[in-house]
């Protein structure tokens, strides 16, 4: 029984290796009101390819202005009134932008999910800040398998919880909107009901007549 669970072990420890290295991107859900726009800045330190992936959660139309700029002002990506969309641009050394815009929404405000992150996942070597190339053992490369599917099945999770939220808020504003509708229904009838009621009873009730002398 020892060496099977030296093997487990040894599984086990790969593979939280593998989890923790996927952490290579920035992600973030925020907030935008209305009427306002925000930036966020990213400081690359490399040329190669990065992807931008963004989706408005809910508020009003589910739109909203997005644009990035170079370090140079240049505009790398601009886009009006869209819900999603990924963006692929290559990036050189300096600090980019990457600007939501709701100002052309005076009264619903957003929220908004984007994650930046490289187009290419880096192996495990390069993440642990290994530069130079060596041959990979037979543990080395299923690590590295390992890291790529799991970055898929991250990926798949992130979709499948974006559109969860999404229709979570849709479930809920209809199911708002169904209660209200309802409660406005059963006062109506009430009021019917009472309003029928009382003319039905004038209908039988004697009036005394008062004669004069």
């Amino acid at each position: 029984m020892a060496p099977i669970t030296y093997d487990l072990r040894i599984v086990v420890i790969l593979f939280l290796f593998c989890c923790r290295s996927m952490a290579s991107g920035t992600a973030l859900t925020f907030e935008l009101p209305e009427t306002e726009k925000v930036c966020f800045t990213e400081k690359f330190r490399d040329s190669t390819s990065k992807l931008l992936v963004y989706k408005v959660l809910r508020g009003g139309n589910n739109d909203i202005n997005v644009w990035i700029l170079s370090p140079n002002g240049k505009v790398v990506y601009n886009a009006d009134r869209k819900t999603e969309d990924k963006v692929l641009f290559d990036s050189s050394y300096g600090e980019y932008q990457i600007c939501f815009d709701n100002e052309f929404s005076p009264f619903s405000h957003k929220v908004v999910y984007f994650d930046l992150r490289k187009e290419q996942i880096d192996n495990l070597a390069v993440e642990a800040g290994n530069t130079v190339p060596t041959v990979k053992t037979a543990a080395e490369s299923s690590c590295e398998n390992i890291h790529e599917v799991m970055t898929m099945v991250v990926d798949y999770q992130r979709d499948y919880r974006l559109k969860e939220v999404m229709g979570r808020y849709i479930g809920e504003v209809i199911n708002a909107g169904v209660m209200w509708w309802s409660v406005g229904q059963t006062i109506i009838v009430m009021v019917i009901g009472f309003g029928q009621v009382f003319i039905l009873k004038t209908f039988f009730t004697e009036r005394s007549s008062k004669t004069s002398i």
